[in-house]
């Protein structure tokens, strides 16, 4: 695509969630810079065992990231004996991790954010249903706390959490390059992987980097509206797609890189 060709694009998801970004940054004839600055670790398996000895019992099991998929069926490979259970995710990519587990999503809604899932989960009354959603502690409860406000019961277990990785090189290495405009863009997926950042470069005495940020000498990219609010916090206006998914974001940039030419 020609708004990116040769553009020096930072990716700064986890590592082991990163391979599939890299693939499709090279797609559009940009060059990719892996920077994680999450770290992702399973949290509490014996919260996974026990949702998984419920699945008789549930209606509908929620996923919200492939991390949770991983880390559930880490302690549970017999989800198909549950006849009743349906299984809902949040996007399409959450969606093709589960197929990895030959298991095909029941719902995917049309917007990927757990305001999205509250609106594709209308159609159904779930009062009185029991619905596991297993995640990281951290996220919003705005999906839980909406399900239940509709009267259905809804079993929250720890699958992971998100911490600043224990190798934070790659973070210093990015920090210089942001300052010395060697890079051209930075996607963020999530909001921590945008505090991480900041943390770091504040620790550091390098809070410099937010100038360059927030005066578009570096363009910034956010994956959806939660990770822009972080980023709007900082000053920064991040460019952002209309659908939530890493190839829409590369597409809206491609649409940006290519007005701005003109």
């Amino acid at each position: 695509m020609k708004g990116l060709e040769g553009k020096r694009i930072v990716i700064t998801r986890p590592a082991e969630r990163a391979q599939d970004s890299v693939e499709m940054v090279k797609s559009y004839g940009a060059i990719p810079i892996v920077t994680p600055t999450i770290e992702l670790k399973d949290s509490k398996p014996d919260e996974m065992i026990n949702l998984c000895k419920m699945k008789n019992e549930l209606d509908w099991l929620i996923f919200t990231s492939p991390r949770a998929i991983e880390a559930f069926f880490k302690y549970c490979n017999d989800i198909k004996s549950a006849e009743n259970l349906k299984i809902a995710v949040i996007g399409p990519k959450t969606g093709e991790i589960l197929d990895k587990y030959h298991i095909k999503a029941d719902l995917i809604p049309d917007n990927y954010t757990a305001e999205g899932m509250l609106e594709a989960f209308e159609k159904f009354d779930v009062k009185g249903m029991r619905i596991g959603l297993p995640r990281t502690m951290v996220a919003r409860y705005t999906l839980p706390h909406g399900l239940q406000n509709r009267g259905a019961e809804v079993i929250l277990a720890d699958a992971y959490k998100s911490e600043m990785p224990d190798d934070k090189s790659k973070i210093y290495e990015l920090i210089d390059d942001i300052l010395k405009k060697e890079i051209d863009i930075i996607m963020f997926t999530s909001p921590l992987t945008v505090k991480n950042l900041v943390k770091i470069a504040k620790e550091e005495n390098k809070d410099g980097i937010l100038d360059i940020l927030q005066n578009e000498e570096v363009l910034v990219a956010a994956i959806g509206p939660i990770t822009k609010k972080v980023l709007d916090a900082y000053k920064i206006d991040p460019i952002m797609p209309e659908v939530y998914t890493f190839k829409d974001m590369l597409d809206k940039l491609v649409e940006v890189m290519n007005n701005s030419e003109e």
